[in-house]
């Protein structure tokens, strides 16, 4: 009987202070917040909740529901541009004052969440059977057609961009310019630097810190935390308050946060493989964008996704990171517009 006893307990010997040391090595890994932080995200939390959804509909692909939403111009339309957001990500991280310029300008705007966050379907994912990034970019095609949309300009960023040239080289036919943001023709390129797991790994802790416990204040402090990680080397104030506001709209009024998506769409990329040979035969007029510090995914990626697809124009941004921040918003879409080419329009 003692012997049995000392099998059982040993374990416990071992795992007890292992679970005490990975705690303690979160907890001091994990981003931390001042004083003056904490009183900033408790008043964005007391502020009242804005709108920040169009006109929302659902559309289906083989049996998955895509929610998208559609902010339309005041006046005629002269085309649709299609917002396709990265992993994990959904469509409302996409910030207003991007898009709002389109708008303005005279085009219609859509936005979607990809499956397996935001509300669209988060039961897509099969282990035995998992999608890739062509399911993805077929979610896209529904959405344009529920709504009637013969040809888009298509923008997407991160993963998003993968899904947007898988989209180009697939059904070139719906698409009427190919914008690509931070993204890759390959993640794992042997050619090219490696993606950074680093930032992976630092997110994963930060999310085991704050992402699990469903409470809106930790799910606003996990998401300061990914922004400061993605900006990479230069660094600029966050927007607390529009950061809370996207975090309370998911969690108070939306499906919340699909903590398994990563993975999920993270198998996708993989699946999918290489988009190298694909793209050198492309027609579709593309930019080609990326930040010169990108800390994910490194800025050579973009250089070489450029050189592939024939005729690219390029945008090279000092100082951006794995974001959109609204400093280099404006420089981003005046070169958007050199491309989609205002006076033509687009059904």
């Amino acid at each position: 009987m003692r012997l049995l006893k000392k099998i059982i307990l040993f374990p416990l010997f071992l795992i007890i202070p292992l679970m005490g040391f990975l705690y303690a090595y979160v907890q001091l890994s994990a981003r931390d917040f001042s004083d003056a932080e904490m009183a900033e995200i408790k008043a964005a939390i007391e502020s009242p909740l804005k709108s920040m959804v169009g006109a929302e509909g659902y559309a289906e692909n083989e049996g998955v529901r895509i929610w998208y939403d559609v902010h339309q111009p005041k006046d005629t339309i002269k085309g649709s541009v299609l917002l396709i957001m990265g992993l994990s990500a959904d469509a409302l991280i996409w910030p207003e004052y991007f898009y709002q310029p389109l708008i303005d300008s005279g085009f219609q705007v859509v936005r979607f969440d990809n499956r397996g966050v935001g509300n669209s379907d988060w039961n897509a994912f099969d282990s035995d059977n998992p999608y890739t990034l062509s399911d993805m970019s077929n979610d896209a095609i529904a959405v344009l057609d529920i709504l009637g949309i013969e040809k888009a300009h298509i923008v997407g960023g991160s993963m998003g961009g993968m899904i947007g040239q898988t989209l180009c080289i697939e059904h070139p036919e719906r698409a009427a310019t190919l914008t690509s943001i931070m993204s890759t023709a390959w993640t794992e390129d042997p050619e090219m630097p490696k993606i950074d797991m680093d930032v992976f790994k630092h997110i994963g802790i930060n999310t085991v810190k704050y992402g699990l416990s469903g409470d809106v204040e930790d799910g606003i402090k996990l998401r300061i935390a990914i922004r400061e990680l993605l900006m990479g080397s230069e660094k600029y104030d966050l927007d607390i308050e529009s950061i809370a506001q996207l975090t309370r709209t998911n969690m108070e009024k939306r499906s919340g946060y699909n903590q398994q998506s990563g993975l999920q769409q993270t198998k996708a990329i993989e699946l999918s493989g290489s988009r190298i040979d694909q793209l050198k035969t492309l027609n579709t007029p593309t930019l080609v964008i990326h930040g010169k510090t990108d800390p994910l995914i490194p800025f050579e990626h973009g250089v070489k996704t450029a050189k592939l697809i024939p005729k690219a124009q390029t945008l090279w941004i000092n100082g951006m990171g794995h974001s959109l921040p609204k400093m280099y918003s404006d420089t981003i879409v005046s070169k958007m517009f050199d491309l989609i080419n205002p006076t033509k329009t687009y059904e």
